[in-house]
Order: structure tokens, then sequence, then C-alpha cells
């Protein structure tokens, strides 16, 4: 898979920026959509994930956004990455 990074990454904590990484990484060594939701999902139970991102599913295509920093309950208005498969 290929991720598109749509918009730029606000790096604000080391947290944010290293689970950053590893959602590109998850999504770069995913073979398929199954394995794909299946590391999306053990990534989001191993880390903090949800409280620096965002994401979901479309037909044929991962998103991903940020949460805002002053306030976790707000997301940024734009994607920061895209995966299809």
């Amino acid at each position: 898979m290929n991720v598109t990074i749509e918009h730029v990454f606000c790096r604000y904590s080391d947290e944010a920026e290293e689970i950053y990484f590893r959602i590109m990484n998850t999504i770069l060594f995913a073979t398929d959509e199954t394995e794909l939701r299946a590391s999306m999902e053990r990534l989001k139970n191993e880390t903090t994930l949800d409280d620096y991102f965002i994401f979901g599913y479309g037909a044929h295509h991962i998103w991903i956004k940020q949460r805002r920093p002053s306030d976790k309950n707000r997301i940024f208005k734009h994607r920061i990455m895209v995966a299809h498969f």
C-alpha cells in the first residue's frame, strides 16, 4: 500500500510523532485491507493513538486525521494521510 501525505502533521509531542510514524509503517507493511484493519486495531490497543488521531475507512481507502492539542475532542479540518487498498 502507498501512503499519500495530504496535509502537514502538527508535531506537538514526541508521543504523537512516534505514533504518526507507526501509523505510516503499519499502512506500508500491510498487504491487504484485512491485514491493515487488524494491524490498525492492534496499534490502537497498544498505544494512545486515540489521544492524537482518528481514522476511518472508505470503500477502498483508510484516512487519518489529527486531534487538536488544545482540545482532543476537536480535530484538524484536513486529513493528514490517506492510503488506498
